[in-house]
């Protein structure tokens, strides 16, 4: 894994962070702390630790939308189907 590449393709264009809504794959989960790591639509890397909101109960295999602003990650929850 190229972490050069996770980290451009997280923070966009580095001069100014923009909020980003993008979908992505929730593939492993942690109860404490309570993370998740996923993978971006379109993308094989997997990103760890990803905190996600609390009115949320995670399942591996879900379809999600995240939001990223630079670095930052927050998973907003899943879509329904």
């Amino acid at each position: 894994m190229d972490l050069s590449y996770l980290v451009n393709q997280i923070k966009g264009d580095t001069n100014i962070p923009t909020l980003r809504l993008r979908q992505a794959y929730v593939v492993a989960l942690y109860t404490s702390p309570k993370r998740l790591d996923i993978q971006i639509a379109g993308d094989t890397n997997t990103l760890p630790s990803v905190k996600y909101l609390d009115s949320y109960t995670p399942t591996v295999g879900d379809t999600i939308f995240i939001l990223t602003n630079g670095s930052d990650i927050l998973c907003l929850g899943d879509i329904a189907v």
